[in-house]
């Protein structure tokens, strides 16, 4: 139980510094103002908080064994196959999107490196506001700071609700701005 504690506490602190990271990049986004110092220690701090949730992640998949009733159970596990599988989706375009500014500004194929960067964008947050979706609630289930399911339920509502509208209005932000920057002289 400690290691799912441990893990509940970093998936936590992985949320906390993604709206840190995402609220700051989105503002240098609309605002046009880069300061790299600033993204890199964002993007580091929240890389860390990540990689120690997904080796806890790792652990408890590989040693708890639950896998089987999940696949035995689909319908009554369909969260917890959404946030395993958006974890995985996040892994493997994480690099992709830390890359995303290169590929655009690249202009590989012409207009294909704007249509590639937001698509890698698009699938990216897709997976993440998936994964806070389906994780939330489920943190302070585990950490023992909460116990009521109808507080559960509303908080996964507010929750969806809020995971939905920062997807569309960062989808919205990195199709303009891209748009903008593809259009730059290089």
């Amino acid at each position: 139980m400690k290691l799912k504690k441990a893990n509940a506490f970093f998936g936590l602190l992985t949320i906390l510094l993604l709206l840190v990271h995402a609220g700051y990049e989105m503002y240098a986004y609309v605002n046009f103002v880069y300061n790299p110092g600033v993204t890199k220690l964002l993007s580091y701090l929240l890389l860390g908080a990540l990689i120690m949730h997904m080796i806890l992640g790792m652990s408890i998949m590989m040693f708890a064994k639950d896998t089987a009733d999940l696949l035995q159970y689909p319908r009554e596990n369909r969260s917890t196959i959404l946030q395993r599988g958006s974890a995985i989706a996040m892994l493997a375009l994480l690099f992709g999107h830390m890359k995303a500014y290169g590929i655009l500004t690249s202009h590989f194929g012409g207009k294909l490196s704007l249509f590639l960067a937001i698509v890698i964008q698009a699938l990216f947050f897709a997976a993440v506001f998936l994964h806070v979706g389906t994780s939330f609630s489920k943190a302070f289930v585990t950490l023992g700071l909460l116990s009521s399911m109808t507080v559960k339920k509303w908080i996964d509502r507010i929750v969806w609700v809020i995971c939905i509208v920062s997807f569309i209005l960062i989808l919205g932000i990195i199709i303009q701005t891209y748009g903008m920057l593809w259009n730059m002289p290089a």
